[in-house]
């Protein structure tokens, strides 16, 4: 029995309703699902800003010892989302696509949290582990590690074998292990 969720995340001006689109989570990554069980939390189950987790206080701040109680250390540190790509009214990408897009988007190094900073969605630790990065994801680590490769020359390296394949596909969209293109750029 597939889990559903009813989510508006089309965006329609000309509208004074929003159109809900029902979303298999089954069918989603554990971060796109995460995103999803986020928007379900919203009051109207619409796009709009999401908390994530970004690491714990100790990990964050330096000298955090000397700023912090003990007891607040390991506590998480929650930074707001909400740069959501417009999805038209009128798109033909199918919802599915569009949140595994926008999961993407969000920076690896956040976990998705909820749409409250201390209420997590059920795939809370699921969608933290889920690492995968894609293609644009790739290239912004390379030219941050100072290898800027334009993404046609990525494709031609992964094809003839000089880069790291893609460990698993969502929907169409490859996906990366972020170990082995850190050990590659090495």
């Amino acid at each position: 029995m597939p889990t559903i969720a009813r989510l508006a995340l089309r965006a329609a001006p000309e509208c004074d309703h929003a159109r809900y689109e029902d979303i298999d989570l089954d069918q989603l990554s554990p971060r796109a699902r995460a995103l999803a069980e986020a928007v379900q939390q919203r009051s109207l189950a619409t796009a709009g800003v999401i908390w994530c987790a970004l690491g714990t206080v100790r990990s964050l701040i330096p000298d955090a010892e000397q700023w912090h109680a003990d007891d607040d250390l390991g506590e998480p540190v929650f930074v707001p989302w909400s740069a959501w790509s417009a999805y038209p009214d009128d798109s033909e990408m199918d919802p599915h696509d569009y949140l595994e897009q926008q999961a993407r988007r969000i920076n690896p190094a956040y976990s998705i949290v909820g749409a409250h900073p201390r209420t997590p969605v059920p795939s809370y630790a699921a969608g933290a582990a889920d690492d995968g990065w894609t293609r644009q994801q790739v290239l912004d680590y390379l030219r941050a590690a100072g290898r800027p490769i334009a993404p046609g020359t990525w494709s031609s390296y992964v094809a003839r074998g000089q880069a790291p394949a893609p460990v698993r596909r969502v929907g169409r969209t490859p996906l990366w292990n972020p170990a082995e293109i850190k050990a590659w750029t090495s």
